[in-house]
């Protein structure tokens, strides 16, 4: 048995995050481990607000055998600095996640403190990879592991999820974590499926790949009824790339949360050509509250660089169904591809008014590593990374493509002018005042406000 410890970073400072949500890649690996017969702990350093003196406190009470870290390519500075801090209280460091399966072929030189790396999917790897340190005896023989002698081969994506324990929910501050859109419900998330089969050029697919792997209805609702009965949860956000492909799979779990008859609200990721009216009603009896769509683009030009396989006129038919059905909706928006104008991305701003999105979400076209779109910004000479954030991006610096019709001034000029136009317009602010049934919310959306002011003209953040 190892005694393992599982971390995801402080973050840069402490301060009040508007969304904290659970690490469920991590809380997967502990179930797995510990369904294993290992020893497992998480440190949700984020969730908990814990700066980085008392992050180092905590981990330097107990000695492990194995500290394991997750990390995402934007915020991969926060895990660089706990992989430091962790080093002399392991025997063996081990980082798994994204940015590891991304960056696989730099990982550990880029980072003198980790031992070992995981990429792709993790949790066949990690517990194979836990057993060769038991014997003392890991290699790159081990598919899915990373070692300063090799790389092991590409390990087969897993068919069947529902063979997979539920996340070690139990092993994390649930009470911390937060959306906006949930209000003050105690929330989770949950994934039911894994991979994507649509190829979007900046969409980095090498953890789950390209093959839609589902779990079975009665899977999805036995988790459900364990994070309501367990853990009290009154909101879910799916975190499926995209949780309504099968409409008979849905069909299934919409009508099993109506026979539940619980009171919960939860929230999911659809595309713009896979809803209709029968299903979102359907949906909605359910308990969705939210749905949020890649709308990207107004341009077709634009959503056929991007690889959407969609038009205008999808978009706005979703958005009139969803919205007739009942539902919330978030649109999110791409700007400053390559082949837009300022102006072509300013009709896109106009476009999320006049399709009645709730919510709106506009971002920088950002070319992450592990995706085409980072390749072909790597050979035309467009990539660069400015401080073009819209107001929720973690990132330092962000990855942008500089290209004929985009250059620094205008791409952090347009996701600001975005949010002003979107966010700012009094009919609008009037609107989501009115939504507003607790003191508690008002003070969160006030909060909000403000940050937003601050954000769209440019003051500090």
């Amino acid at each position: 048995m190892l005694r393992i410890l599982l971390v995801n970073a402080p973050a840069r400072e402490v301060r009040d995050e508007p969304i904290i949500v659970p690490p469920l890649g991590l809380a997967c690996l502990a179930a797995v481990a510990r369904e294993a017969g290992h020893d497992v702990s998480i440190i949700d350093a984020f969730a908990e607000s814990l700066n980085w003196k008392a992050f180092a406190e905590r981990v330097a009470q107990s000695r492990y055998d194995v500290i394991g870290f997750t990390g995402m390519t934007p915020v991969f500075d926060t895990t660089k600095r706990a992989i430091s801090i962790c080093r002399p209280h392991a025997d063996v460091t081990v980082l798994g996640g994204p940015h590891a399966t991304a960056m696989r072929k730099s990982v550990l030189d880029d980072n003198p403190d980790l031992d070992y790396a995981i990429y792709g999917e993790g949790e066949e790897t990690f517990l194979e990879f836990l057993s060769a340190v038991e014997r003392g005896e890991v290699d790159s023989i081990i598919p899915g592991v990373i070692t300063r002698d090799g790389t092991g081969s590409a390990r087969q994506l897993r068919r069947n999820l529902d063979d997979l324990p539920f996340p070690a929910r139990d092993l994390l501050p649930n009470r911390n974590y937060r959306y906006p859109l949930s209000g003050s419900a105690r929330i989770t998330t949950i994934i039911t499926s894994r991979g994507c089969p649509y190829d979007c050029v900046f969409c980095d697919k090498n953890v789950f790949g390209s093959q839609w792997r589902a779990r079975s209805a009665d899977n999805v609702l036995a988790e459900i009824d364990e994070v309501v009965s367990k853990y009290d949860i009154q909101s879910i956000i799916f975190y499926d790339d995209l949780f309504t492909l099968k409409k008979e799979r849905l069909r299934e779990i919409c009508e099993g949360l109506i026979e539940r008859k619980y009171d919960i609200s939860w929230k999911a990721e659809g595309r713009v050509d896979l809803v209709d009216e029968e299903m979102l009603v359907l949906m909605k009896r359910a308990g969705c509250d939210t749905l949020a769509y890649g709308v990207e683009s107004a341009n077709q030009a634009g959503l056929d660089y991007l690889g959407k396989r969609t038009t205008p006129d999808m978009a706005r038919e979703a958005f009139r169904k969803t919205r007739a059905a009942g539902i919330r909706t978030t649109a999110y928006f791409i700007l400053g591809i390559p082949v837009e104008t300022y102006d072509d991305a300013l009709n896109s701003v106009r476009f999320a008014i006049d399709i009645k999105a709730d919510y709106a979400q506009f971002s920088v076209l950002s070319p992450l590593p592990g995706t085409r779109l980072y390749q072909e910004a790597k050979e035309k000479g467009w990539y660069h990374e400015i401080a073009a954030h819209n107001i929720s991006d973690k990132d330092l610096l962000r990855p942008v493509l500089l290209s004929d019709n985009w250059d620094e001034e205008k791409l952090i000029s347009i996701v600001r002018e975005a949010h002003r136009k979107f966010y700012l317009r009094p009919s609008y602010m009037i609107r989501s005042l009115l939504r507003v049934r607790s003191l508690g919310v008002l003070r969160k959306m006030i909060a909000l406000g403000f940050d937003m002011v601050k954000y769209a003209f440019g003051f500090k953040r």
